[in-house]
């Protein structure tokens, strides 16, 4: 609630701005400016459309200007925009890069296009606050199985920085993001997903959410994500999002159903996310699956109760780090060969889940800035000794936090895991020489300079919450 009201207040003081300084259009369905597009395609760039209470049956093409804002008199529940199932509610195509467009307070329903049934978002910064978006579809057509998945039944973004907050977003229909679906591969594009109630949407991939940001710093941040259904990842779809900068903090992930793979979270083509923080819980089809050489960083969830994995691992190349988690019982998740004993939710092997909480707790730690890490060993496979070779990099673009008072203080750590994720040997590297190529050697042993048997053994190299892995194979 004290969210809502400052997003409110937000809203009343742009409102109060925009009134002295542009035009304010006032829509009523009895008034002679009855459409919402008629009083979008009156505005100058700045002005407020400010629609009193009615049902609207519109398919709106907003207009190329910057800072429109669309507000509601009375809110959702009085006042509908209609698409009449014949084309997408709201597109905002190839918008000026402009961060005051705002839409604000609506009920939006009954769209059904190829993407973007509710709201299209292609360019530009805009605000989407306040609304209930229901009943939108983004499907195959009957005649044509071929080209782009339909994508965002509730809203699709691509090429945007939307924030998206405050929204009731539930009973969406798409192939891809039932939800919503967010899609960009420029480094100054940031979506930013905050504290909406995402629900009983459905999917092939990615019920709730479906991003695919590679390069961009993407944020899904307190919201709540339930019951929402999909082939693959119920939750939320991370899909080839393979550096680590998509944050997904403090949501609650629960109920959420996925019929193949990933019921919560499901993470897959090199995706990396930043988990943290978030309650991940009686999911079906395990609470977070990674395949096809994924790599999050999962740490302090509370996952628990989900039925098939806590955290599946299906990539036997890589080790994915889910450390300081609350698994559901003191003595940690269940792995048949590294944790018998485990009583709370099972985890795969490929996994290293120790240490473990011993009690719930979500306490956010802070996300520091990511770097880019080049790894090899050489030779690989070895006999006696292999030659590691690493070089660290700075992001070259901040993502809240000083990159030189953070990031380069953090040393580099060397970890190396069995094939179980059981740690062997783990070496603190004395200084992180950035932008410079440094080797070192490993000779096979552990940490007590005992011989490791032959096979297959996991290379770790970590500085803060940057991760890069190699897979090595000893011979003996």
């Amino acid at each position: 609630m004290k969210q809502r009201f400052i997003v409110w207040s937000a809203v009343m003081i742009l409102w109060s701005f925009t009134m002295a300084n542009a035009a304010v259009w006032y829509v009523h369905p009895d008034s002679s400016l009855n459409s919402i597009q008629a009083g979008l395609d009156s505005c100058a760039a700045y002005d407020t459309v400010l629609v009193g209470p009615g049902i609207y049956y519109e398919n709106i093409d907003w207009p190329y200007l910057q800072g429109i804002n669309l507000i509601s008199e009375h809110g959702p529940d009085s006042t509908i925009i209609d698409g009449q199932e014949s084309s997408g509610v709201i597109c905002l195509s190839l918008m000026p890069e402009d961060s005051t467009t705002l839409i604000h307070g609506f009920t939006i329903r009954n769209g059904a296009t190829w993407s973007g049934g509710g709201i299209y978002s292609v360019g530009g910064k805009p605000t989407i606050s306040g609304n209930v978006i229901t009943g939108n579809t983004c499907q195959w057509p009957t005649s044509q199985s071929n080209g782009p998945p339909p994508r965002g039944g509730g809203i699709y973004t691509e090429w945007s920085s939307p924030l998206i907050i405050d929204n009731v977003i539930t009973d969406n229909i798409a192939d891809e993001g039932g939800g919503v679906a967010s899609l960009c591969d420029a480094a100054n594009i940031a979506p930013k997903i905050f504290n909406n109630t995402i629900s009983a949407n459905s999917a092939h991939i990615g019920g709730g959410i479906f991003i695919d940001c590679p390069f961009t710093m993407t944020v899904v941040r307190e919201n709540t994500i339930s019951s929402n259904t999909a082939d693959f990842g119920g939750g939320i779809a991370c899909y080839y999002v393979f550096n680590p900068l998509l944050a997904i903090t403090k949501n609650m992930i629960v109920g959420n159903i996925a019929d193949s793979a990933g019921g919560g979270i499901w993470c897959y083509l090199a995706s990396m996310p930043f988990i943290d923080s978030c309650v991940i819980s009686e999911n079906t089809g395990d609470g977070i699956y990674c395949g096809h050489y994924s790599l999050p960083v999962i740490s302090y969830n509370n996952i628990t109760d989900n039925q098939g994995f806590g955290l599946r691992n299906v990539d036997p190349t890589e080790l994915v780090i889910a450390e300081n988690n609350w698994w559901g019982d003191a003595t940690g998740p269940y792995n048949p060969a590294t944790n018998p004993g485990g009583l709370g939710d099972t985890v795969s092997d490929y996994v290293d889940y120790d240490p473990w909480l011993s009690s719930p707790g979500t306490a956010e730690h802070e996300f520091h800035q990511p770097v880019l890490i080049f790894l090899e060993a050489n030779p690989n496979p070895f006999r006696l000794r292999t030659n590691i070779r690493y070089m660290i990099e700075p992001r070259s673009h901040n993502i809240g936090g000083s990159l030189r008072g953070k990031s380069e203080r953090q040393k580099p750590e060397l970890r190396i895991y069995d094939a179980t994720g059981r740690l062997v040997k783990s070496v603190l590297l004395p200084t992180a020489y950035y932008l410079l190529h440094t080797v070192v050697s490993w000779d096979g042993t552990d940490g007590s300079n005992r011989k490791l048997g032959g096979g297959v053994y996991f290379l770790r190299l970590v500085v803060g919450n940057s991760i890069q892995t190699k897979k090595l194979v000893l011979l003996r």
